[in-house]
């Protein structure tokens, strides 16, 4: 969700650098604010093994 946003603002910039741009976010995100990626990684993994 958070790539698709930041694809659509600059459509030029590179994956690499949108991964870079995610990770700086990522380690500033409490444990509380991380929780609803966590929980939807796991119902997508939970989906994909079915």
């Amino acid at each position: 969700i958070e790539r698709r946003k930041i694809s659509e603002v600059s459509p030029e910039m590179h994956n690499a650098e949108i991964s870079k741009r995610l990770g700086k976010r990522w380690k500033t995100l409490s444990d509380e604010e991380r929780q609803p990626y966590i929980e939807e990684a796991e119902r997508l993994r939970v989906l994909h093994m079915q």
